[in-house]
């Protein structure tokens, strides 16, 4: 009689907890993303690649009181090579002095 008595308990037991966790992965799922929403997602991750592409393939400026300006890829690249023809230690005083350069210091006068 204890055995059943047991077995009646761990059965149950087993079945609230099942209840319970079937109930919270039905009432935490998220809808699933609707035909419009996925071609609204679509059209804007295309827009930003195109406008990324834009960006890095063209020249633009980007601080022209600082003297910063934007590349190319393949032009930076070009640069990069040439400056750092030397090794890594002459390529980075380069680079470090170029950008001390360029940052000016803020005052607040």
């Amino acid at each position: 009689m204890r055995a059943l008595a047991a077995a009646v308990g761990v059965a149950g037991t087993v079945a609230v907890l099942g209840g319970l966790g079937f109930y919270l992965f039905r009432s935490n799922q998220v809808a699933p993303v609707g035909a419009a929403r996925a071609a609204e997602r679509s059209k804007l991750q295309k827009e930003l690649q195109g406008s990324n592409i834009e960006t890095l393939g063209n020249y633009g400026i980007v601080k022209a009181d600082n003297g910063v300006y934007r590349l190319p890829i393949a032009r930076a690249l070009e640069v990069m090579a040439t400056e750092w023809k030397d090794g890594n230690a002459a390529g980075r005083a380069k680079l470090i002095q170029r950008l001390d350069t360029s940052v000016k210091p803020v005052t607040f006068e």
